[in-house]
C-alpha cells in the first residue's frame, strides 16, 4: 500500500471518531473557529417567553460571532432532563440552559436568594439588582460550581382563586393551593395546602374543586388559561411572586472563548434581556385582559396584604435562608440595604 493511500484511509477512519469526541467530551473542545455551542431548554420554542427569548439571544449571539454555531433544542429535544442539564453545564458538556433557578438552588443554596417571596417585587427593582453587588456576589457563587449567569430573566406573578377572598394568610389558611420554588414554604406557613400535580392538570382540578387556586407567574396564567376556570386573580402593585429564571452557561465554556466572543455574549445577553422584560410587561397586560373580558373579578394585593404576607416571609423562609450559613445572611442583609437605599 503506498504511503499516500495509507494516510487517506487513516484520515477516512479518524474523522468520525474526533466528531464523536467533540460531542462526548464536551463544546469546549472544538476548535475556536467553528465552535458549536448548544442552548436547551423545557419550553415552548414560540408559546412560552422564555422560549422567544432564546431564540433573541442566539440571533443576536450569531450576529456578533457569526463563527460561533449556536444550536438551540426547546423542550428538553437535546435528550436531557431538566435537572440534567444543570450536571451537563458544570461539566462543559453543554454550553447553556435556561433553568427555572429552584433547580440550580437544590445543590446551590445561595441561589435560594433570588426565590425568596416578596424579596423582589416587580420588575423595576429585578432592573435595580442587574449590575449590583448582588449581581456580583450571585456571579461569584456561580463560578464556584462551574455556572456562569448570563440573562437576567424574571417574571412576576399572582394568585388565581376559584372564589373572591382577602389574600391574607387568615384567609388562605385551609385552601388547597398550587405554587412554585419557596412560595410554596410561604403558603405552608400560612396554613395552606399544597396542590402538586403536573401544570396541565391544574385547570380540571380547579373545576373539580381539588384545586382552590394557584400562586405563580402570569405567563402561566395565559399558558393554562386560567380565566376560564377562576373568579378571582390579583393583578399589578407589589407581587410576592417574582421567579428568576435565567439563562446559565457552563463555566468551563465561557472560558473556552476569546474576549471578543465574551463580550458578543454579554452584548447579545443585554438584547435578550430587554426583549424579556417588554415581553413579561406583555405577558401580564394580555392575562389582565383575558380575565378582565371573561368577568373575573381583578385587582391588586392591597398595602395592608402584601405587608402581612411579607411579615410572614421574613419571620419563616426569609429567616431560614439567612439561617443556612454565615454567606447567606451576608447576601440576604446586603440586598435588603441596597433596596432600602434605593427606595421606591
Amino acid at each position: 500500500m503506498s504511503a499516500r493511500r495509507d494516510y487517506t484511509r487513516r484520515r477516512t477512519l479518524t474523522a468520525p471518531l474526533v466528531a464523536s469526541a467533540v460531542w462526548i467530551f464536551g463544546v469546549a473542545f472544538a476548535p475556536a473557529a467553528a465552535q458549536e455551542l448548544q442552548i436547551s431548554h423545557q419550553f415552548h420554542a414560540e408559546y412560552d417567553s422564555r422560549g422567544r427569548a432564546v431564540q433573541a439571544f442566539a440571533a443576536e449571539l450569531k450576529r456578533r460571532s457569526p463563527e460561533l454555531r449556536i444550536m438551540t433544542h426547546p423542550q428538553l429535544s437535546i435528550g436531557l432532563t431538566r435537572d440534567e442539564q444543570l450536571t451537563a453545564l458544570q461539566s462543559g458538556k453543554l454550553a447553556f440552559a435556561v433553568l427555572p433557578f429552584f433547580v440550580a438552588s437544590k445543590t446551590i443554596p445561595e441561589f435560594s436568594l433570588a426565590l425568596l417571596p416578596g424579596l423582589v417585587p416587580d420588575l423595576a427593582v429585578a432592573r435595580t439588582l442587574k449590575n449590583s453587588l448582588i449581581h456580583a456576589e450571585m456571579q461569584k457563587i456561580a463560578a464556584a460550581n462551574g455556572l456562569r449567569i448570563v440573562t437576567w430573566w424574571w417574571m412576576r406573578g399572582g394568585f388565581a382563586l376559584t372564589a373572591p377572598r382577602p389574600i391574607t394568610a387568615e384567609f388562605v389558611s385551609g385552601l388547597t393551593l398550587q405554587s412554585c420554588g419557596l412560595m410554596q414554604e410561604l403558603l405552608l406557613n400560612a396554613g395552606a395546602h399544597l396542590g402538586d400535580e403536573p401544570a396541565s392538570e391544574v385547570p380540571m382540578l380547579l373545576d373539580m374543586g381539588e384545586l382552590d387556586g394557584v400562586a405563580m407567574p402570569y405567563e402561566e396564567f395565559l399558558a393554562l388559561r386560567l380565566h376560564e376556570h377562576t373568579k378571582f386573580a390579583t393583578f399589578g402593585g407589589p407581587s410576592l411572586i417574582t421567579c428568576f429564571s435565567p439563562m446559565l452557561m457552563s463555566k468551563k465554556v465561557w472560558d473556552s472563548l476569546s474576549a471578543e466572543q465574551r463580550l458578543a455574549t454579554e452584548d447579545a445577553a443585554v438584547a435578550s434581556d430587554n426583549h424579556f422584560e417588554r415581553a413579561q410587561e406583555e405577558v401580564e397586560a394580555t392575562a389582565l385582559r383575558a380575565f378582565e373580558n371573561t368577568g373575573v373579578q381583578v385587582r391588586s394585593l392591597t398595602n395592608e396584604e402584601f405587608a402581612g404576607w411579607l411579615k410572614l416571609a421574613r419571620e419563616t423562609v426569609w429567616a431560614r435562608y439567612s439561617q443556612t450559613s454565615e454567606r447567606t445572611r451576608d447576601l440576604l442583609q446586603t440586598t435588603i440595604e441596597m433596596m432600602f437605599r434605593c427606595g421606591p
